[in-house]
């Protein structure tokens, strides 16, 4: 690349209009009466460096002739920042990968070394070589919130855990990052490694409290989708490609129904020490882009059902089998009158499409946790038996939601009195002198529960009479009963029943979602126990019960869900190929211990340290939309993020105005690298009417910089692309603008861009970066500036309209028709990166 200092007659010229900015064309030569493209460099679509298989979530499999997702690496992607370097390189910021939370937890953020070759009027290659990168990386744990990587040594961040959109480097080396998640500033050293915890942005309108967006971590909006992010990346660690599913309460989903929702979240009672909150905080659609399948609980009203299935949830868990069955059945999925949409050839349920539960059996039906409560839910077709387990005295698993053989469900075999007073810890006994001890056929559901023997006929073969139906069964019992219900139906005494060739055929196949019932908390329940105390601890409790899966091969079959996560984390690295599950729920226990308090689970703190129950993942408990609402809109965070020449000051700029604000004003916030805080310091750019975002600001001056304002167009040569010059207000807070560049409107007098694709928009004479996103300007000199474009790959097509691929990233040099302002006394020598034509 060839560099010459400016002439000493332009930095006179440029004396002579420092203090006022502009000179209409007075004094320039002809040649500088148009913006000029002086050179124009390339990075293809299609390029790629070393990392991990990228863009597994996409939604889809193939976008603009690109498939994914990408097996050969990352790509390295649009750039939504870059610096010059003194030897001629620069240092190019890639964005967050895919442009979402939900879909860029497979891509690691990055920031490359590139050198353009820049075609010119005096030749050139036109390329862009890639020279190497360095990671983000949060070794050192100062990210206080759950990310990707979250269980990794080396902790490398990804697009889902920031979405870095300006850096700057600093006078010691160091670099800072702008992030639109939170907003947060990052700073890490020279390698990228992080040096302190992210820093948010005061909200000085309201004290005490931060502009967040939608997708800031520190909010339970977008805790859930970055917890499962975590946990995957675990199961992917030790060898487990199953996908966790992710299985919330019900009514804890943002879907609109304001009749569900928690009572303690709406109105907390008084001293329970609560917060009110939203429930509605899980989004299913989310979810289900970041890959997770959504199967909620617990759900007993039919229509009910039907909105749940509606809303796209991949399954359903019910007390009610029968309803769930029938609900299945009437549902028209696609609306063309004609229901039984989730229904496969055979009548039954279609297990690609809907996974129908039958939970703890069928609990309102049956008593819950035994063998004709699986019965219940196997007549009424259910794909999965949903079942609790704990782990007695001699290490077997048996069926029970509680740990303590409950009063209300179980009754003594000798007949003496049972009540809460006696209850007993399963764990302090022996399965053999569990189910010798107890009978567990106690009614307290509804008249819809019966315990009537002659409507458990398989269950009776089972036992071989009806006597120990409802005695508390073992694990293995559960996977025995299911073999002999297939033969009891298909060749037994069950084969001349109507539905029996349904039956047995439902329960070839059946699956199994079974609860660890731990209970990680360290303070101590109504009865005076810890909660952690009162069954096996994790690591060997999931052992015990993922030991009968693996000895009755039933992995491919069986599930092991759980609201203490670190039972799962357990299995993911011991037991690979069975598939896991995350309970979410909020059942808290109130301070005063009055009634309606439960047992903490599983999104409550304890003593105001994070909840236990998630494994040290971070869950930001009770802090929504409801008591303190996301003032950032969505993609709206630090899009540009300048740093005065003096390196003293940072200067985030907010890529959209604040949710509830009205116009186009954006706030800069003045950051003090000294102190590493926020001064308080505000100023306001207004965008153009036409204008949606901004793509970046930087400062060449200390009173001047440069903002790139764009709208959503793209292939479009009559869009809104262009750059301004912005100058510090000596009074007020408003930057004042003028056009500096017209980006769809450069000239190409040297046919630079002529080598371009049939169809290919802004490219020619009158050349343009019809782009959506543009990201990157670099300043060279008031006469020079650099443009980089973001080309979103594989998404946005605004170059190559005719031939639909995707865009490439572009580096163009461009010659300003006027020069930009400097203050008086900028004695900077300015370098231009290519040479002044030959005259």
């Amino acid at each position: 690349m060839n560099h010459f200092a400016l002439s000493k007659p332009w930095r006179r010229l440029l004396k002579g209009v420092a203090t006022v900015g502009f000179v209409a064309g007075a004094m320039l030569p002809a040649c500088a009466q148009m913006p000029v493209l002086r050179g124009r460099a390339v990075l293809p679509a299609d390029s790629f460096a070393a990392g991990p298989d990228s863009g597994q979530n996409l939604g889809g499999t193939e976008f603009n002739g690109k498939k994914a997702p990408f097996t050969i690496g990352q790509p390295v992607q649009g750039f939504s920042s870059v610096m010059r370097l003194a030897d001629g390189t620069y240092e190019a910021m890639s964005d967050n990968g895919f442009g979402g939370l939900e879909n860029s937890a497979d891509y690691l953020l990055r920031v490359y070394r590139i050198r353009p070759n820049f075609k010119s009027e005096r030749g050139g290659k036109g390329d862009i070589e890639v020279l190497g990168y360095f990671h983000l990386s949060d070794p050192d744990h100062h990210i206080p919130f759950t990310i990707t990587r979250h269980f990794s040594e080396e902790r490398l961040l990804t697009g889902a855990d920031f979405d870095l959109e300006s850096f700057v480097k600093a006078a010691d080396g160091t670099y800072w990052f702008g992030d639109e998640f939170g907003p947060y500033l990052l700073h890490t050293d020279a390698t990228g490694r992080l040096l302190e915890a992210p820093i948010a942005l005061p909200d000085f309108d309201n004290p005490d409290q931060t502009l967040d967006s939608p997708n800031n971590p520190l909010r339970e909006e977008a805790a859930a989708v970055r917890i499962m992010n975590a946990v995957r990346h675990h199961a992917r660690m030790h060898g487990n490609i199953k996908e966790p599913v992710f299985s919330p309460w019900h009514v804890m989903f943002d879907d609109g129904n304001a009749e569900t929702a928690i009572g303690n979240r709406t109105n907390p009672p008084s001293g329970s020490g609560l917060e009110a909150a939203d429930s509605d905080i899980f989004n299913v659609q989310s979810l289900q882009r970041a890959g997770y399948p959504v199967v909620c609980w617990t759900v007993n009203d039919k229509n009910r059902m039907l909105e749940l299935m509606a809303l796209g949830v991949d399954g359903i868990i019910s007390d009610r089998p029968d309803l769930l069955w029938e609900a299945v059945q009437e549902f028209d999925a696609d609306e063309d009158g004609t229901p039984g949409d989730l229904l496969d050839e055979n009548g039954l349920i279609d297990l690609a499409r809907f996974d129908a539960q039958g939970h703890r059996g069928g609990r309102n039906l049956r008593p819950e946790n035994t063998i004709p409560a699986m019965e219940v839910a196997l007549d009424n077709m259910m794909t999965t038996l949903e079942l609790d387990c704990g782990v007695t005295q001699d290490g077997i698993p048996v069926l029970g939601h509680d740990p303590y053989v409950s009063a209300s469900k179980a009754r003594r075999t000798d007949g003496e009195d049972y009540g809460a007073e006696d209850e007993v810890l399963i764990k302090n006994m022996t399965a053999t002198d569990l189910q010798a001890g107890f009978i567990v056929d106690k009614l307290f559901r509804g008249p819809s529960q019966v315990n009537l023997a002659d409507l458990s006929p398989a269950s009776v073969g089972f036992f071989g009479g009806a006597e120990g139906i409802y005695k508390v069964p073992t694990l293995q019992q559960v996977f025995d009963f299911v073999e002999y219900y297939i033969c009891y139906y298909r060749y037994g005494q069950g084969v001349s029943h109507p539905q029996a060739e349904q039956r047995w055929r439902n329960a070839r196949r059946v699956r199994f979602n079974i609860e660890t019932k731990t209970n990680p908390r360290t303070d101590r329940d109504p009865k005076g126990n810890i909660y952690i105390e009162r069954t096996w601890a994790a690591v060997p409790f999931s052992h015990a019960v993922a030991k009968v899966i693996i000895d009755n091969h039933m992995s491919e079959r069986a599930d092991i869900q759980s609201f203490d996560f670190s039972t799962l984390l357990e299995v993911q690295k011991s037991f690979p190929t069975i598939r896991t599950v995350y309970l979410f729920g909020d059942f808290p226990i109130y301070a005063n211990g009055a009634g309606g308090s439960d047992d903490g689970t599983n999104l409550q703190d304890q003593a105001g340290a994070n909840t236990p129950w998630m494994a040290g993942l971070y869950w930001p408990y009770r802090i929504n939309n409801g008591n303190s609402p996301a003032r950032v809109r969505g993609s709206g965070g630090f899009e540009g993020m300048a740093m005065n020449p003096a390196g003293t000051a940072l200067f985030p700029l907010l890529e959209k105005p604040l949710s509830d604000q009205t116009g186009k004003q954006l706030l800069i916030h003045r950051f003090d690298l000294a102190t590493k805080s926020y001064t308080g310091e505000r100023y306001v750019y207004e965008m153009e009417p036409e204008g949606g975002a901004i793509g970046e600001f930087i400062m060449y001056d200390e009173n001047y910089g440069l903002i790139i304002e764009r709208d959503g167009s793209q292939g479009d040569m009559s869009g809104h692309k262009k750059i301004y010059q912005v100058q510090f207000p000596g009074e007020g807070n408003q930057l004042i603008k003028t056009e500096a560049l017209d980006l769809l409107n450069i000239h190409d007098n040297a046919a630079i861009s002529a080598d371009a694709d049939s169809g290919d928009v802004g490219v020619g004479e009158t050349f343009g970066f019809p782009f959506v996103t543009i990201e990157s300007v670099v300043f060279f000199s008031p006469f020079t500036l650099g443009i980089v474009n973001d080309n979103n790959y594989p998404f946005s097509v605004g170059r190559h309209v005719g031939s639909g691929a995707p865009d490439d990233n572009e580096f163009i040099i461009v010659r300003l028709p006027q020069p930009l302002a400097v203050s008086p006394g900028n004695n900077k020598t300015f370098v231009e990166p290519i040479a002044e034509p030959a005259q």
